[in-house]
């Protein structure tokens, strides 16, 4: 199925940022000179996610393997053993498979309909676990009642880097509990190929900028995300600045997911709140070097990215096209 929307969470196209309380937007109006952005210069992006299903015997107490997990959804290398530091089993409430795949995509999921959670930290000295060894953070379980055959529920596995719910997902699959079934071994699959996605940032008009400043952004006026959904400002917790040399916009938008490894540099800053921001204060990802400007001899391409570490989809929720220009009068 293909929806209009960013890749899901797990996917992290871009690494999530880390708050800092010096680093704010600016809920005032905005400062005189500022940039105003327009949906018009936003771009839009789909994605389809096909997750596999495993049928197994219900109520059973199943070895749960992922020596099979070596590439994530973006088909980057997984190291098995000392990548993953997290299984979890998911429940979902009146929702098929494919509405689950229609949820995580569009980053529309309801904590209502998570209707368990299970979770196993690994000791990343085996790649197996028993359904058993799960708990309800900390508490133990009932295997017979937390994974049996129903026609109101889905059961989702789920191995992530880091031990956050939701976040950090590198392979999933849905398993099925089966009257019928006598199968009790889940080997969790590779998550390449499960995961694609088409961006349009070409059609979107790019952003004049000038070359040496002021760079104030504003985003008030912007109504949808890239997937087409409505913002929530209070959501937008980052800004990033890419830059890719001797690259086109064509060449970016063909690999939309490898947004944060096809960069020459990148440059961050953190918010906590507002709907303005000062590209001066970004700081580059690799050594905490001050923005420079957009002064470059190298022919690329210049993007900015408003980010949201905590939604379901990691993906930019604006996504735009800077076009450097004179110096600001």
């Amino acid at each position: 199925m293909s929806v209009n929307t960013a890749a899901i969470r797990w996917a992290r196209p871009w690494v999530a940022l880390a708050l800092c309380t010096a680093c704010g937007g600016d809920e005032a109006a905005p400062a005189q000179g500022a940039i105003v952005l327009a949906d018009a210069q936003n771009y839009s992006i789909e994605s389809d996610l096909s997750i596999p299903s495993i049928e197994t015997a219900t109520g059973a107490d199943l070895d749960i393997c992922w020596s099979d997990l070596v590439s994530d959804l973006q088909c980057h290398p997984v190291a098995p053993q000392p990548d993953l530091d997290n299984l979890a089993l998911l429940r979902f409430l009146r929702l098929t498979h494919d509405a689950v795949e229609d949820r995580l995509t569009s980053g529309q999921l309801a904590q209502s309909e998570i209707d368990g959670y299970l979770e196993y930290h690994t000791d990343h000295a085996t790649t197996c676990a028993k359904l058993s060894s799960m708990s309800f953070f900390g508490t133990p379980i009932e295997i017979e009642e937390e994974y049996r055959e129903s026609s109101e529920h889905s059961y989702m596995l789920l191995l992530a880097e880091g031990t956050t719910p939701g976040v950090g997902a590198r392979g999933m699959t849905f398993v099925t509990p089966t009257a019928s079934s006598t199968n009790t071994r889940v080997d969790v699959p590779s998550g390449c190929g499960l995961l694609e996605a088409s961006a349009d940032i070409a059609s979107a008009t790019p952003v004049s900028i000038p070359a040496q400043g002021p760079w104030t952004i504003d985003w008030r006026n912007l109504t949808r995300d890239g997937g087409g959904n409505p913002i929530v400002f209070e959501n937008i917790d980052g800004v990033l600045i890419g830059f890719y040399a001797g690259m086109t916009v064509a060449e970016l938008q063909s690999d939309i997911l490898d947004l944060e490894l096809n960069a020459t540099t990148l440059w961050q800053l953190p918010l906590t709140g507002g709907r303005t921001a000062d590209l001066a204060r970004a700081r580059q990802r690799d050594n905490d070097a001050a923005f420079p400007g957009f002064a470059r001899s190298e022919p690329g391409v210049w993007v900015m990215g408003l980010m949201c570490s905590t939604c379901q989809n990691p993906a930019p929720v604006v996504l735009t096209v800077l076009e450097p220009g004179a110096v600001a009068p």
